[in-house]
């Protein structure tokens, strides 16, 4: 019996030191981990757990990369064909570095880009950035010049395509963006039969209004030329067309003998137009005095027509000036500017003033109210062609720069309510 009593007593001595050695390293546990809830057991290792907020945060800055992207916009109500900037600001607010893949869906319906930065490019919709780095905290600014083509409201709303360092594919949206585009056409003007020129005049050309085309030679303003004068014949407007070269002017001649009057100032002359009753022959641009004495011949007819709107294109203004000089010129268009006004002819004059010095091309300039240029600049390694209206006195109009582009002139369908030809050239 007392062996039993000394066996008792070992054990209970053995149960109440392993309680205290228990207890012993729950306090060092806790002491090094915390709480037993926030450990993990893994094998024979026991690993504390992260706190919820630094998980979070471990795994924003080292497995999740984050790109924060927003769209600034310059505007967010514009015309119809006006043009305006905005951006996509790109920032890596992670702590490893990206490579910028795409940003798709950046170019709504309803709009055409007009620039956008030369070391990406555009295909349909999206911009390629061929995998651009952007290292932590970077910011990367996307500006783009898109103009408005169609009427309505239009959102931008892009995707941003990017790849984490450890080689995922991810992508982001910033907040999308409204535009509202709206189309006025003021009261008043005379279509230049190219829609996309009408939209920045609000309509057209001012009507009684003279405005000279300035460009180097380019089949670029040989359409436009064309245009104004096959809006005039569809709208069945009385059409003054005074060159050296009727080649343009051959068939639409040929079709509106009673509204389409061509003024040829050149000794030779083709025999399809020579019989016609409203070709005017002309020995040259050398007599000033005959041209005035035609136009008046021409303008004693008119006054028995009525009901009629009337344009007048001078494509000899260059040609004059290399004959008769700024002082002669200015002379001679001095008296025929407000006649033809009085007449209550709209005008379009064109002339090259890279043929003439400046101080004579400034001279002619500025006898008109309006002016259109179309010039050349480099863009991506290419010559493009712009137009844009320098001045329209008193008038309201787009200052916008308007890419040229001779299938659009081509194709682009002329804006007439009475036009019964056909669309294209």
């Amino acid at each position: 019996m007392p062996c039993m009593k000394d066996d008792e007593k070992e054990r209970h001595k053995r149960e109440q030191l392993g309680a205290e050695l228990s207890s012993a390293v729950e306090q060092l546990v806790k002491e090094k981990l915390g709480h037993l809830d926030d450990a993990v057991l893994l094998g024979s290792k026991l690993y504390k757990r992260r706190p919820m907020e630094e998980a979070e945060s471990h795994l924003k800055d080292v497995v999740i990369t984050n790109i924060h992207a927003r769209i600034a916009l310059e505007k967010s109500d514009v015309e119809l064909g006006e043009n305006f900037h905005f951006a996509i600001e790109l920032q890596n607010v992670g702590k490893t570095p990206v490579l910028l893949e795409r940003v798709e869906e950046t170019i709504p319906t309803g709009f055409e880009v007009v620039s956008h930065p030369e070391t990406f490019s555009i295909a349909n919709t999206s911009i390629d950035m061929h995998g651009k780095k952007l290292n932590p905290y970077d910011t990367e600014n996307l500006g783009i010049t898109l103009r408005a083509t169609g009427t309505g409201t239009f959102h931008i709303a892009p995707r941003v395509s990017f790849m984490c360092e450890t080689g995922r594919k991810m992508s982001v949206r910033p907040q999308p963006a409204s535009i509202n585009v709206s189309e006025t056409i003021l009261p008043g003007r005379v279509s230049t039969g190219f829609q996309d020129l009408d939209n920045l005049l609000f309509g057209g050309i001012p009507s009684n209004y003279t405005v000279v085309l300035t460009s180097a030679s380019c089949d670029e303003k040989d359409l436009l030329i064309r245009r104004y004068l096959e809006a005039g014949v569809g709208d069945e407007d009385v059409t003054v067309y005074i060159t050296t070269n009727a080649l343009n002017a051959q068939n639409l001649a040929q079709e509106h003998q009673s509204t389409f009057y061509v003024f040829l100032c050149n000794p030779k002359i083709d025999e399809a137009l020579e019989n016609l009753p409203n070709v005017i022959k002309l020995a040259g641009i050398e007599n000033l005095t005959e041209i005035n004495i035609g136009l008046e011949t021409v303008f004693r007819r008119l006054n028995r027509t009525k009901g009629h709107n009337r344009r007048a294109c001078l494509e000899i203004l260059s040609d004059v000036l290399l004959q008769h000089h700024a002082v002669q010129t200015r002379r001679w268009l001095g008296g025929l500017i407000p006649e033809l006004r009085s007449r209550g002819f709209t005008t379009l004059a064109v002339m090259n003033p890279h043929m003439h010095a400046s101080e004579e091309t400034h001279a002619v300039l500025d006898l008109f109210e309006g002016e259109i240029n179309i010039y050349e600049k480099e863009e991506h390694k290419d010559l493009t062609k712009y137009l844009r209206i320098k001045k329209m006195y008193n008038q309201r109009y787009l200052e916008s720069e308007l890419p040229l582009r001779k299938t659009r002139l081509m194709t682009t369908p002329l804006r007439l309510p009475c036009c019964t030809r056909t669309p294209n050239l």
